[in-house]
């Protein structure tokens, strides 16, 4: 008789029934919970409880997960409980992780924590230093330079030299040979350690060991414990007062050796205020430019004395008050030399408003309430001379009325006009000259000021000045390499602080990605484990 192999459909879950829409599809509908679903519902199966009995047996050097093996050890006590006494007791941030014999520098070993970090440690001396000591960087270079070898001959998988013979310290050697593995007694896991120790057989003679506690290893007499070296970072750091961060992976002074107990007095206020100042004076900022301007031009933005004042209100009331006494001062400049030289008053007034429309007598007339106009040091045929010159000059071309400003500047010595000179404090030999008012302001600004931008600085001219106008020029000169200075060292400590933020976080990064791959490591099965459980198999 033939037996039927038709399987029915899987039976719907209590509570759900199917049905059928008007388009033909298929639904399914729960009753108690008032939900429908095109999708077929499908009954969860229990998960069978796991019985001890039925645990697979292991090789040893594949041993199950931890929360197999230990869920059944009447000694665990639970990981919450035992792990957070551990940590409130730890307060370094960083610690060992292995220590390594250095080649030919017996008894000094080499400590590596963490965070990645290195230093060296003389257990007979009980010392221990970030900054290698001389004697002791060869055999560093020396024991990078077999590690590095040996890393290299993993990657080509080619045999891997022994360690014993490289200088690495007994406590890192692999366990000798065996043909059968040995049992090994699991530890408590409320114990010091983070990792399981586990045997190694020959199978596995080529894989990286991953026991990381170099002071917990078997049949080894330690020096010194994890305590001892987490003493040995904290004294470190307080005795080098920057922490490892200042030297590089060799002991050696990184870029800057800033010292904390150097640092100069902080920048006063008046010091701000004087330096933002002279930003002002050193760029020749008009003090007649609006300060909406000045920002939106940026150059004084990215100079380093724009942030020694906290906030933009600062700046711009230290500029209101620096106009203010720049505007004061040209007033004063230009009365004084006006009243030396009347002709730098009346070539003023020709260019504001002199034109080629206007006759002498008209403008003469136009004008006469003005004070230079009723000035008497410069006699009536002279002014009209002046002005039909300058209406002449008004009529040449652009190109030539420049040249001519130009063969003017270059007439000027260099003790009158050079480089600390500025639009608003030019000699009289310019002002007084006719040539000087013959082009339009801008254009004419444009030119002085490229000029002026091209010259050397100033000669020494201590001959001409008396004993009081020297003192001051040397105080002057004195506080404002003083205000630079103090700027300087506080940009190398802001510097210097970023630096230290950067290597703080990358440290940060560092621990989180040896920590997952050593996650990864302990769950990934090698080849010639997997092979040799098949054998025993």
């Amino acid at each position: 008789m033939l037996k039927s192999t038709y399987t029915p459909a899987n039976a719907l879950p209590p509570g759900w029934t199917e049905h059928k829409a008007p388009s033909g599809h298929r639904y399914y509908y729960n009753a108690e919970t008032k939900q429908s679903t095109y999708k077929r519902p499908v009954e969860e199966t229990p998960v069978p409880a796991v019985v001890p009995a039925a645990l697979p047996s292991y090789p040893l050097q594949f041993q199950p997960p931890a929360h197999v093996t230990r869920g059944f050890d009447p000694n665990f006590q639970g990981l919450s409980r035992t792990r957070e006494p551990y940590r409130k007791h730890r307060h370094p941030e960083d610690r060992p992780k292995t220590k390594h014999a250095i080649p030919g520098c017996a008894p000094w070993v080499l400590v590596k924590t963490k965070l990645g970090r290195r230093f060296v440690h003389n257990p007979e001396t009980n010392e221990s230093f970030w900054k290698y000591p001389a004697e002791v960087m060869k055999g560093v270079v020396e024991y990078d330079r077999i590690e590095r070898e040996a890393k290299e001959r993993r990657e080509r998988g080619e045999e891997e030299t022994p360690k014993a013979e490289a200088g690495i310290e007994p406590s890192e050697k692999r366990s000798e040979k065996t043909p059968t593995p040995t049992e090994v007694v699991p530890e408590r896991r409320d114990s010091d350690s983070e990792y399981e120790e586990v045997e190694v057989t020959d199978d596995e003679e080529e894989e990286p060991s991953k026991r990381l506690k170099a002071d917990e290893e078997v049949n080894q007499q330690v020096e010194f414990n994890e305590d001892d070296i987490e003493y040995q970072l904290a004294a470190m750091a307080d005795d080098y007062g920057g922490g490892p961060g200042e030297y590089d992976e060799y002991g050696e002074a990184g870029e800057t050796e800033w010292q904390e107990n150097e640092e100069e007095p902080p920048l006063s206020e008046e010091d701000t205020i004087a330096l933002f100042r002279d930003l002002l004076d050193d760029f020749r900022i008009s003090p007649y430019t609006p300060w909406e301007t000045i920002i939106e031009e940026g150059k004084i933005v990215f100079d380093p004395r724009y942030t020694v004042l906290p906030n933009m209100k600062s700046r711009r009331e230290v500029w209101s008050n620096w106009s203010r006494d720049r505007i004061h001062e040209h007033k004063e400049r230009k009365k004084k030399e006006q009243q030396a030289n009347p002709r730098i008053g009346y070539f003023a007034l020709l260019h504001e408003h002199a034109t080629p429309k206007l006759y002498w007598p008209e403008f003469k007339r136009k004008y006469r309430k003005e004070p230079e106009m009723k000035d008497s040091r410069i006699p009536e045929k002279e002014k009209e001379k002046h002005y039909r010159d300058h209406i002449a000059r008004l009529k040449l071309p652009e190109s030539t009325r420049k040249s001519d400003l130009s063969s003017l500047l270059k007439s000027i010595p260099l003790s009158s006009l050079n480089m600390s000179s500025s639009i608003h404090s030019l000699p009289q030999q310019i002002l007084s000259d006719i040539r000087y008012i013959s082009l339009p302001s801008q254009t004419r600004d444009e030119l002085v000021g490229s000029y002026i931008l091209t010259l050397p600085a100033a000669p020494e001219q201590t001959d001409t000045l008396d004993d009081a106008e020297k003192a001051e020029q040397l105080k002057k000169e004195q506080d404002r390499r003083k205000r630079e200075k103090a700027l300087h060292d506080r940009e190398m400590r802001v510097q210097e602080e970023k630096r230290r933020q950067q290597r703080a976080v990358m440290h940060g990064k560092d621990a989180l990605r040896q920590e997952d791959e050593e996650i990864q490591r302990a769950m990934k099965v090698g080849r010639e484990g997997l092979k040799s459980y098949m054998n025993d198999t």
